[in-house]
């Protein structure tokens, strides 16, 4: 936003726990100078996921914000009565939900105001039918939501890029990108790399508990075995035996929704992507349903460092720019 690349209009968070992300996020906006970006959290995602998120984070710049005052619907049906026509692009996440709701209240707003859909999230095949349908996520709700945002975009002629959430898979943004980043100290550099640190090591003994219980042991089923995590997060090296902190060994952090960032961009999406194009009721749709960055990607290191400068800039620009 400082390059002028883009203008950010509003953020609404939608995963669980939604209220302590939305007061992260507030601090995290005004930490970057945009406290102008209001931020919202979703009253329609429901709390299906049981997440620690909250005890994560609320101790620093997670409290409670006065300013985080508006649920996501609210907050998008103002976003897009302001907008020009055909001006908005929607990034969404994990839950469609606030979208579902406002197409539900108001479809004629979203249609005029939304120039494109950007959706972490694949498609079925294109077979029989004549609409694309999103991949199902294991939850009824959130499925519904997403069948009714697709359905929709399709019949009013509104484009949709689906990335696969699993091409951030092996992405190689490793461990010393982000220690640079924390090195710019700035707050969120900082509790990034302490975070992403923790996260890792406490996926790395997850993924040896669920190799010593069994692969197949409905406990761990959402965990990533231990085989893929020396692949895709590591690099393909194993760490030695009884080794407690890999994250120096790491080549490869969760970036999913910076890579759904990069897609709202055209230069960065036609330069780094691998696209299925659909055209559906006379309009184009893409689709990346590749589940690593080796496969669904192109010149991955050099977006890599782009991200990882853009970022870099950011933060220390906003501490330059701060008045004490």
């Amino acid at each position: 936003q400082q390059m002028g690349i883009l203008q950010l209009v509003g953020v609404i968070c939608v995963c669980p726990p939604q209220v302590e992300r939305a007061d992260m996020a507030r601090g995290g906006m005004d930490s970057l100078l945009l406290p102008d970006v209001p931020v919202a959290f979703s009253g329609v995602s429901t709390d299906q996921i049981n997440n620690n998120f909250g005890l994560m984070f609320k101790s620093d710049y997670g409290r409670p914000s006065p300013h985080v005052n508006n649920s996501g619907v609210e907050l998008l049906t103002r976003a897009l009565k302001s907008a020009p026509d055909k001006s908005l692009v929607l990034m969404c996440s994990t839950c469609l939900g606030d979208a579902a709701e406002v197409i539900d209240n108001n479809p004629s707003l979203f249609s005029r105001a939304v120039k494109e859909v950007i959706i972490l999230g694949s498609v079925k095949p294109l077979k029989r039918s004549k609409y694309l349908e999103p991949e199902e996520c294991g939850v009824a709700l959130w499925d519904s939501y997403a069948k009714k945002v697709y359905r929709h975009c399709q019949k009013m002629k509104i484009p949709t890029v689906s990335l696969c959430r699993d091409i951030s898979r092996g992405f190689p943004f490793p461990c010393n990108y982000v220690d640079d980043l924390a090195t710019s100290n700035h707050m969120v550099g900082i509790k990034v790399q302490q975070n992403e640190e923790m996260y890792i090591n406490s996926q790395w003994e997850l993924a040896k508990l669920k190799q010593e219980n069994g692969l197949f042991d409905n406990q761990y089923r959402k965990v990533v075995d231990s085989k893929s995590f020396c692949k895709y997060s590591l690099g393909n090296q194993t760490p030695i035996n009884g080794q407690g902190n890999v994250w120096p060994l790491v080549k490869s952090i969760d970036l999913e929704l910076t890579l759904g960032l990069m897609c709202s961009l055209p230069q960065y999406r036609e330069a780094h992507f691998k696209w299925e194009t659909h055209l559906v009721n006379g309009t184009y749709h893409r689709v990346c349903r590749y589940n690593s960055s080796s496969s669904g990607m192109i010149k991955t290191d050099s977006l890599a460092n782009e991200i990882h400068m853009l970022i870099g800039f950011t933060l220390r620009t906003a501490l330059l720019n701060t008045s004490c």
